[in-house]
């Protein structure tokens, strides 16, 4: 009798416990989900240096390399035109061709100068997919064959600035391509903690003709 109350009630626990589960599962948390990454260039063999200009960004050297994400997650915008002139030479047109992935682990990844797109605004990718080809649009057209990179904070409105890049890439590229899984999500959460206005900051500054060049 006692082990036949005892087995009834480890059954309706049991069935709580799955009722629970279904109705309220665990919400997973961008630092909870194993995050995947990719060297983001392919098919021809690329160069950086160290440095770049005046703020944090690297230009990718190897003309026509696939141009892959560099991790999962949503193209938030691109250009397809290239409306950039030398005798105007805006600052909003100077990346010519353009992708920029909101990654799954809040870091956002510029590319520009590209020779061709291949993905739509809002489309999902994973790591690895090929969306855009290296070139030369933009005012690459006067310098030389390359691809802009660039990784920032994800910014709620629309600005310039941070986008083209905010940290330091060269030692995420340099362990992605030995296939090393380093995130930049830890330095960039510190950066919104140091810096928590950048964002308006930036979209103030995107008003400034010339501040930064790609």
């Amino acid at each position: 009798m006692r082990w036949g109350l005892r087995k009834h009630t480890i059954l309706r626990v049991s069935f709580a416990i799955l009722i629970s589960a279904s109705l309220f599962p665990r919400v997973a948390q961008a630092e909870d989900v194993e995050q995947k990454y990719v060297f983001p260039f392919s098919k021809v063999a690329v160069r950086y240096p160290k440095d770049h200009l005046n703020y944090p960004a690297v230009d990718v050297e190897g003309c026509y390399a696939r141009i892959l994400a560099p991790t999962a997650g949503v193209i938030s915008q691109l250009r397809r035109r290239d409306k950039w002139t030398p005798e105007n030479d805006s600052p909003g047109t100077r990346g010519g061709l353009t992708i920029t992935l909101q990654g799954d682990d809040g870091v956002r990844y510029f590319f520009s100068h590209l020779g061709r797109v291949k993905v739509l605004k809002n489309q999902r990718v994973a790591a690895g997919d090929w969306i855009g080809v290296m070139g030369s649009s933009g005012n690459a057209r006067v310098t030389r064959c390359h691809t802009h990179f660039g990784m920032s904070r994800v910014c709620p409105l629309a600005e310039v600035y941070l986008l083209q890049g905010e940290i330091w890439p060269q030692k995420y590229l340099d362990a992605w391509k030995k296939g090393q899984q380093l995130s930049p999500r830890k330095e960039i959460r510190m950066l919104e903690k140091n810096d928590p206005l950048g964002c308006t900051r930036s979209r103030a500054d995107s008003t400034i003709d010339g501040k930064r060049g790609s």
